[in-house]
């Protein structure tokens, strides 16, 4: 059969707009690749993310180095394709979350012409070394990326930070009456915090070369730790949705991230305000680094008993902790304390 030149464009992977950065290429022009195989690593405003070859080949020819930006639809390298390009697309997917087993991964279909996947660690962190000479701990190019997104943004974003607590009664008992299965804690906080935000709206801004630019989507982020990576599942229209189906699509989301596998489009192309829960873990309180381009990151605590005074009596109440991170650039004190306070109503409708 005779070849085909087929250019390998770069797929849009759902950013912010900005151009994507070759990390590295994984082959060298002139080798074999084969439907699937990863050609590069790309690093998105977002995420580090393998892109694989559409047909199997030859890779002819490069067209941009290490470290050069991309932008969407630019051809980045050509191959000779040995057999016909399939037709069906394949969707690209972040890396941020390794598989916590080397289970195959399984690309959705989507409108992209290209592949990119969920890929395990290559190599896992090292213990410390006991001796000079010894390896050191390595990082995962996911974690680096986060390392140094997150370094940007404490050094870039002016934080500042508000507290409030608020009763856990309600959530508690609508997770008990719940069959047959409980509901996710997260599922209560992105509700609620979505429903804030139609009130106050400016949250769903990002701050862009000197002014406030409408996000994409009003989404609301849920960060996820899967294998020490640390991913956000995106939950569009959370306002419209009961707590059992924003539930249903937390554990979706997190299932296909621990399999290896790519979400929906709409579970990974940003949104608004993201919410971090250190519940489980039993922290009580903490403050969380905003995940640019958003304006602010709800930090979530423990759910904890606590005496509290009631028409001036001691009651026992379940309480939660929250502390927003918040833009100073896109929002004032009094108009943050105001949506954290419309989180909290929400939060405690019984």
């Amino acid at each position: 059969m005779s070849e085909t030149a087929t250019p390998i464009t770069m797929p849009d992977l759902a950013t912010t707009g900005s151009a994507v950065r070759i990390l590295r290429w994984l082959v060298k022009p002139g080798e074999a690749v084969t439907r699937g195989q990863p050609l590069l690593e790309v690093e998105t405003d977002k995420a580090a993310m393998e892109v694989e070859s559409i047909v199997t080949g030859t890779l002819v020819s490069t067209h941009f180095a290490e470290g050069d930006e991309v932008s969407v639809g630019a051809v980045m390298a050509v191959v000779n394709a040995a057999s016909p390009t399939p037709t069906a697309a394949r969707a690209p997917t972040p890396v941020q979350a390794a598989a916590p087993v080397s289970a195959p991964p399984k690309p959705a279909n989507a409108p992209t012409g290209m592949f990119a996947r969920n890929r395990a660690k290559a190599t896992a962190p090292t213990p410390p070394a006991a001796a000079a000479g010894a390896p050191r701990p390595t990082l995962s190019p996911a974690q680096l990326v986060a390392a140094r997104r997150l370094q940007q943004s404490k050094q870039t974003i002016p934080h500042f930070y508000l507290q409030l607590s608020a009763n856990a009664g309600s959530m508690l008992a609508q997770r008990q009456a719940a069959l047959p299965e409980k509901p996710v804690w997260d599922a209560f906080f992105v509700r609620a915090v979505a429903v804030a935000l139609q009130q106050y709206n400016r949250f769903a801004c990002r701050f862009e070369d000197g002014a406030l630019v409408p996000q994409a989507s009003d989404a609301i982020g849920v960060a996820v730790d899967v294998a020490d990576d640390l991913r956000v599942i995106y939950i569009a229209r959370a306002a419209t949705k009961t707590i059992a189906e924003i539930s249903a699509e937390i554990r979706a989301g997190a299932e296909k991230l621990r399999r290896g596998e790519s979400l929906p489009q709409s579970a990974q192309s940003g949104g608004a305000v993201t919410i971090t829960n250190l519940g489980s873990t039993g922290v009580e309180t903490f403050s969380a680094i905003i995940n640019p381009p958003e304006a602010a990151i709800l930090a979530i605590g423990a759910v904890a008993p606590q005496l509290v005074p009631v028409d001036g009596q001691a009651v026992v109440q379940h309480r939660v902790q929250l502390t927003l991170s918040a833009d100073h650039r896109v929002v004032n004190g009094k108009y943050a304390a105001g949506f954290l306070a419309a989180v909290v109503r929400e939060i405690e409708k019984s």
